[in-house]
């Protein structure tokens, strides 16, 4: 028996093996050495003969993997699956790497040969086992990770051959490889070097004719080429076989690094032709060492073909690297231009048949740029036969070239324009925009022409296209000159859009034509003028003058203009433009921008105003709008003097909002809310959103989010937390996004505070990006950091810097103080009380209530800010934020939430090149005082962060622990007490960690403790199943020149055997951990590369492997 009571479990992989080739009187070999009861017969296994498989049943092998992971690796028996592989290597050889797969989490040639190295040394020894393992090795590279360099790292002849010897009897292609590698570096005729003829020899029929693979064939060839120095029988040889397909073997010895074949061809009249020495040319220019001394070899010999050849390429680059050689060489060279013109001649004959002779002409300047734009009008292209031609990346921008790309320019060839101007140019317009309208204008192509051109590729690119807008303007406005005789009225919306953006670099210059574009129809066009002309104050009365117009769109876009600005200056012009103004919308728009000049009125001269607005607001049926948000009861509102407030005041504050285009904050509305009770607005504003979630919370009414974000108070803060996370768990990311930017929008620390939470740490990808976006603008507005902002937005819920909060009832006051640990310490007087009491028949009770909710707000507040910036800090542990000095004293001195923390942790100073300098601790007395429990003071240049235990030795961590104890201080999470994790040497180096490879969980346990943790499932692929899980640590984002974002950070990637990425199955299904890989903060984990694991910092690195062990289980720790 393979193992107790398994006996069906071996019959079946047996069955299995036989059936992918395994003859059947082996498999009494394969039961008698599966026998786990007795000891391993490695007789057995010598007397077998390898099996040659040509074909893999992928049916039978998907089969055979799902046995043998249950009957071999999930036993977790060392000896079983040693003994398993051996019988393997015994049936198959090399071949064995093709039943691999239920042994592997991912394919990895060093793996895959260490099981084997590790199965065979018992059977085969030390030296033969890793003979073995390398012949594994190589294969794996060459056939399931395509790693060709692991076959070009072979250096030492005989160890090699050796190793082909072991591969050959399987993989005859690859044991070719390596016999010519074996071959390219031996010198003189040995032992080796006759053993290899020999083998070669023997194969010459097969690899002659009768092998099927062409890789047999052409490896043999190059092996047969590397052997032709040492014996005549294999010159003849290669020169018969080499004949039909030179340039295919000469791919493959470049690409296999044995360059030895190359001078077999280089010398042979029949093997060296054209297409082969066009072959060099075009490897020459990857600055290949070892191709310049082939083609100067040909070029000194075979002068004539050289030449020939030469001027027969279209490949420009392979052009240049034989003209150079030809000129090293002193020989004659033809004209590297005229031999790149006659291409261009060659191929515009094919692709314009019709006017080629006439745009060659223009190509040599003998006719100008108007005739051969009338030429071109009607021109029929064809782009079959294109070919490439890439002049601009060999040869530069001359005026020919210039010409040249005006001409393809010009081109109707539909969406593929791009790709076949680049194809024929070398010229790639998305990478340099900067370089096109240089050409155009040399060229002499008149402006107008030249943006639409440009415009035209613009538009037929896939993706970038506001990018490359962008960029385009740019090159576009280096030209004044040019920009000045831009007429706009006749171009496309890109043209026109790009128009106004290069405008945008010299308003002035350009006013005339700015304003000559302020009724056109094109949003993308609509939204640049509203940004640049935004930023005019100084055009007050152009701007006034566009609401007296007759077009819609030009009063519309004054609207706009004037929203950017602030209504103040205009009051006069609106008030004018209100009583003419016919369309309904933009009458709403004016009466609103009316109500916010009034708002930034000082209150003796707004008096009585906002009833004016409320009137306009609602009038005409305008308020049906709103009608549903008072169908039914609805809760009283207020006014500030206690009267209630008119429906109508009502239905205006809500169309401030409703009849909004740009969702944000509305001046109108905070006016017209100043009148109101704020505690009555509150409830009025949870009604209307809750009536609205009754609704169905549709999009086409989610300016309601906004109204009640922004009046609702922090109230509305938790409703809004919990829809968010409810709407995004529910395919509903765009309204739960649209909810996080109102939340921004607020103005309330809370809801920034709740923002920021979400921009670190959100289950959809959707809302957090808009979290964090929205915390950017907001920081942007301020002019800080996120950081920074994040910093200033901690709530002090009105302690003041005493620790202390008074709480009014009237004729009794009670002062709250927050003590460490954020303990809450009530006083009456000079007495302290266990609670807050409850308002007393003596109170005043209007105030006792308010103040008894205040308290009740403020310690639920208190719970949720000191979690949130308990997470922030430990954050801060992975990514080492420092502050300055300055900075710290305002976060964690100065607020007496933060207090705590300041005083439970342990801090250090740190110079300009991020060393710590000073640990130290701050005391409730307010001094600093070091490790020796001594007062200091702190240098003045220093920053400021928390100290991760990293950088301390174990006695500097005693003495803190014994100094904290000593004061009877708890730590607000662990910090001296966090476990370590240090990289080892090899890590360090590496591109991948491990620690946790081959770690066994259920997959529905594994993703709820990862997601639990902050990690998110990876890309869905084929059926609906996800093979990692990712994590992306941001410690900062820098905003580039172009409006982008530069992240600073790392993103985790863990990968696993994979997993359905809903859970259909309620029990799961056991799952393996692979490796853990590091990237860049944004990297595509399909297509980058990771990082070093030592590019991160240590601290990241410890903090990352302690929490992936407390989700997985432990790795080796320090």
């Amino acid at each position: 028996m393979i193992f107790a009571n398994h006996a069906e479990g071996e019959s079946k992989l047996a069955k299995l093996l036989v059936k992918q080739g395994l003859p059947e009187e082996n498999v009494k070999v394969f039961e008698a050495f599966m026998d786990m009861e007795k000891p391993a017969d490695y007789t057995l296994l010598d007397k077998m003969e390898a099996v040659s498989v040509s074909v893999i049943d992928l049916n039978v092998m998907s089969k055979f993997h799902q046995a043998a992971k249950v009957e071999i690796v999930k036993q977790k028996n060392e000896e079983l699956t040693n003994r398993f592989l051996c019988f393997l290597w015994a049936a198959f050889r090399t071949r064995s790497v093709d039943f691999m797969d239920s042994f592997l989490t991912k394919w990895e040639a060093d793996f895959c040969a260490e099981l084997f190295v590790k199965a065979l040394t018992a059977w085969k020894g030390a030296e033969q086992a890793k003979l073995c393992g390398k012949a594994v090795r190589i294969v794996c590279g060459e056939s399931k990770t395509w790693e060709s360099k692991i076959i070009n790292e072979i250096t030492d002849a005989e160890n090699a051959a050796d190793i082909a010897d072991i591969v050959y009897e399987n993989n005859a292609w690859v044991s070719m490889i390596l016999y010519a590698r074996v071959l390219e570096f031996s010198e003189k005729e040995s032992d080796v070097v006759k053993h290899i003829i020999k083998v070669l020899d023997a194969y010459y029929p097969k690899g002659a004719s009768s092998s099927s693979r062409y890789d047999d064939k052409v490896t043999y060839h190059v092996a047969l080429g590397e052997a032709a120095r040492f014996d005549k029988n294999m010159l003849a040889k290669f020169n018969e076989l080499a004949a039909n397909h030179t340039k295919e073997i000469a791919e493959t010895a470049v690409r296999r690094e044995c360059y030895k074949v190359l001078d077999m061809i280089d010398k042979s009249d029949k093997l060296c032709d054209k297409e082969y020495i066009g072959f060099l040319a075009a490897n020459g220019r990857y600055n290949n060492a070892d191709i310049p001394s082939h083609l100067a070899y040909i070029a000194k010999n075979r002068t004539a073909l050289f030449t020939d050849t030469l001027k027969g390429l279209t490949d420009v680059a392979a052009v240049r690297v034989m003209a150079e050689t030809l000129q090293k060489l002193g020989l004659t060279c033809p004209d590297i231009n005229t031999a790149v013109s006659e291409k261009i001649e060659e191929f515009l004959r094919e692709c314009l048949p019709q006017d080629a002779d006439k745009v060659i002409e223009y190509l040599n300047g003998n006719i100008d740029t108007a005739e051969i734009l009338e030429v071109l009008k009607n021109a029929q292209w064809n782009t079959c036969n294109r070919t490439d031609i890439d002049y601009y990346g060999n040869l530069g921008i001359d005026d020919y070239f210039s010409r040249y790309y005006t001409v393809l320019i010009q081109a109707d060839v539909g969406y593929s324009k791009n790709w076949f101007i680049k194809d024929v140019t070398g010229f790639d317009l998305v990478k340099r925009e900067d370089k096109c309208f240089d050409m155009l204008f040399r060229a002499g192509l008149p402006v107008n022409t030249a943006v639409e051109c440009v415009a035209d590729c613009i538009e037929k690119l896939y993706s970038d296209k506001e990018s490359t807008i962008k960029r385009a303007a740019d090159a576009l406005a280096e030209h004044a000159e040019e920009l000045e005789k831009l007429e706009t009225a006749d171009l496309s919306a890109i043209a026109r859009q790009m128009a106004v953006m290069a405008f945008d670099h010299d308003p002035k210059r350009y006013k005339e034509k700015i304003m000559a574009m302020v009724e056109d129809s094109s949003k993308a066009v609509k939204t640049e003028l509203i940004s640049l002309l935004g930023h005019q104050t100084g055009w007050h009365d152009e701007i006034a003058e566009l609401l007296t117009r007759k077009k819609s769109a030009a009063r519309e876009m004054a609207v706009s203009v004037i929203e950017k600005q602030g209504a103040e200056m205009y009051k006069d012009a609106l008030n004018a433009a209100l009583e003419k103004e016919k369309s309904a919308k933009i009458k709403d728009r004016i009466a609103l921008l009316i109500g916010a000049a009034v708002s930034q009125k000082p209150e003796e001269e707004s008096s009585g105003a906002p009833v004016d607005i409320v009137a306009e607001l609602t009038k005409g049926g305008k308020a049906k709008k709103v009608a549903w948000c008072f169908e039914g009861a609805h809760k009283e509102v207020t006014n500030a003097d206690g009267t209630e407030a008119p429906k109508n005041y009502l239905e205006a504050l809500l169309m401030c909002y409703a009849a909004m285009t740009n969702f944000g904050v509305s001046p109108t509305a905070n006016s017209l809310a100043e009148k109101l009770d704020k505690r009555s607005l509150e409830g009025f504003a949870a009604e209307v959103f809750g009536k609205w979630l009754d609704n169905g919370a549709q999009a086409k009414t989610k300016w309601v989010l906004y109204f009640a974000a922004i009046h609702g108070g922090n109230a509305m803060v938790d409703d809004f937390m919990h829809y968010i996370k409810y709407w995004g768990e529910n395919s509903r990311g765009a309204i739960a996004s649209e909810a996080v930017r109102a939340m921004a929008l607020s103005g309330s620390t809370t809801a920034l505070m709740n923002v920021d939470g979400m921009s670190r740490k959100f289950k959809n990808k959707m809302v957090r990006g808009a979290a964090a976006e929205a915390l950017r603008n907001a920081a942007e507005e301020l002019g800080l950091t996120t950081e920074e902002l994040a910093d200033k937005i901690v709530p002090d819920l009105g302690f003041d810097e005493n620790m202390c909060r008074e709480f009014d009832f009237g004729p009794r006051q009670f002062k709250v103080y927050l003590a460490a640990g954020n303990e809450l310490q009530i006083f009456s007087g000079d007495k302290q009380v266990k609670n807050l009491p409850k308002p007393g028949v003596n109170d005043d009770a209007e105030k006792a209530a308010a103040a008894s909710a205040d308290f009740k707000e403020m310690k639920k507040q208190l719970k949720t800010v000191a979690a949130n910036q308990k997470a922030r800090l430990e954050s801060v542990l992975m990514n080492d934020r420092k502050w300055s000095q300055e900075g710290w004293n305002a976060l964690f001195v100065k607020n007496a939430v933060m207090h705590s923390f300041a005083i439970g942790l342990i801090w250090g100073l740190y110079d300009e090149n991020g060393r710590l300098t000073e640990t130290f601790r701050y005391t409730e007395e307010g001094s600093f005082n070091s490790i020796e429990d001594d007062e200091i003071e702190l240098a003045p240049n220093g920053s400021i962060g928390l100290v991760h235990p990293l950088e301390l030795t174990e006695e500097q961590i005693s003495q803190w622990k014994e100094q904290l104890e000593d004061y009877e201080i708890v730590q607000p999470f662990p910090q001296l007490e966090r476990k370590v994790y240090r990289m080892t040497d090899e890590e360090r180096k590496s591109h991948a960690i491990m620690r946790f490879d081959g770690i066994e969980l259920n997959s529905l346990s594994l993703i709820g403790k990862m997601t639990k943790a902050g990690w998110y499932k990876g890309q869905a692929e084929d059926a609906g199943f996800f093979y990692y899980f990712w994590r992306e640590d941001v410690s900062s984002r820098a905003k580039q020149s172009d409006g982008s974002y530069l992240a600073e950070g790392v993103l985790a990637d863990l990968e696993f055997s994979g997993a359905s990425i809903v859970n259909y199955d309620f029990e799961g299904e056991d799952v393996t951990i692979n490796k853990l890989e590091l990237y860049k903060p944004g990297a595509d984990l399909y297509r980058a590369q990771p990082v070093a694991v030592g590019e991160v910092s240590d601290r990241y690195f410890s903090e990352l492997i302690m929490q992936l062990t407390s989700v997985l289980g432990k790795p080796e720790e320090e």
